[in-house]
């Protein structure tokens, strides 16, 4: 069975990965495009990890053309072999990961860009020239891993894009997709990961949560912001605070919103500051995710009550609204 790791593989704005993926969909979402066309770059071999590993099979793809030509790849930026037409640079393709040249002009149709096949490519705007590559991939029946970012935002239909997807995982194959779009994630479903301060990480088991950014934001009033603020810069959770529009009131930024309220409420009570209001800042990050996996409004209000001595239970089911 067919196994990707990613142990501690930075590059760029992707400050670490740690990841061991097998087969199946995995959807990667951050509201910073960096980081999420750096792990593109490293799962497909496109460039090396500037530290740590990225392995196929135990095979680094960087350090393999062999490796390379088992994944299809859809980068940020593509680009197609140059010749006098798109048609006859598909074939070289083609041709290049042993497949048959001949089909170049199915695998246009089939996406529906077949009007490409005549212009050269040095014609092609950078979203055909993308669309041209999804069509490449997609196409790549042998392909034991899929790296492919913003696979949605191309000129190929998303019904057929995610048919196709559903075909190659069907038959055991790894899809990573990545995309700042939150209502491309929902479509493009599997497993959810996301990135958290340039740091990705996913291990057997683990329930997914939101990442690091404004979705996790906690607003709080308190008798003596500044003290907590300070309180909560020294904690080893990495938090992060930001005084409000009144002096007591405090924004606090943390790696997932059970662990900043705790973290917070905690802080509070140990050094006797009243905390007065709390509340989370929810975009629509947040809403779609807790719609899909009912977690993120249970863990937030099960860790205000735990940390309050509430024994009241936390509401149940799925919930899509914001915090008040």
């Amino acid at each position: 069975m067919t196994r990707a790791q990613f142990l501690g593989a930075a590059l760029r704005q992707l400050r670490s990965a740690d990841l061991e993926l097998a087969p199946g969909r995995y959807v990667t979402l951050s509201s910073e495009p960096e980081p999420l066309q750096a792990l593109i770059a490293l799962a497909s071999g496109q460039e090396a990890p500037a530290r740590g590993s990225v392995w196929l099979d135990g095979i680094a793809p960087a350090a393999s053309p062999e490796a390379r030509r088992r994944i299809a790849t859809l980068l940020a930026d593509e680009a197609l072999p140059p010749d006098r037409n798109t048609e006859r640079s598909v074939a070289r393709v083609l041709s290049a990961r042993g497949d048959s040249a001949g089909d170049a002009a199915r695998v246009l149709a089939d996406a529906g860009l077949t009007q490409l096949a005549t212009l050269p490519t040095t014609a092609l705007a950078a979203r055909e020239t993308r669309s041209v590559a999804l069509a490449l991939a997609l196409a790549h029946e042998r392909a034991e891993l899929f790296a492919l970012h913003e696979p949605l935002a191309t000129a190929l239909t998303r019904s057929r894009v995610l048919e196709t997807l559903d075909r190659h995982v069907a038959r055991g194959a790894i899809v990573l997709c990545t995309t700042t779009s939150t209502a491309d994630a929902v479509l493009l479903g599997g497993q959810w990961l996301c990135v958290e301060l340039g740091r990705l990480r996913a291990e057997p088991g683990e329930r997914p949560r939101l990442g690091f950014g404004p979705w996790q934001q906690v607003l709080v009033e308190a008798s003596d912001a500044q003290s907590l603020a300070l309180l909560l810069h020294a904690s080893p959770h990495g938090l992060s605070t930001e005084l409000g529009s009144e002096p007591s009131v405090l924004k606090v930024t943390g790696p997932a919103l059970d662990v900043t309220v705790r973290e917070l409420i905690g802080l509070a009570r140990q050094h006797g500051i009243e905390i007065r209001r709390l509340s989370a800042t929810v975009p629509p990050v947040e809403s779609l995710l807790a719609a899909r996996a009912g977690f993120a409004r249970g863990a937030y209000e099960a860790a205000r009550l735990a940390a309050l001595g509430s024994v009241a239970p936390p509401p149940a089911g799925p919930y899509s609204g914001g915090y008040t």
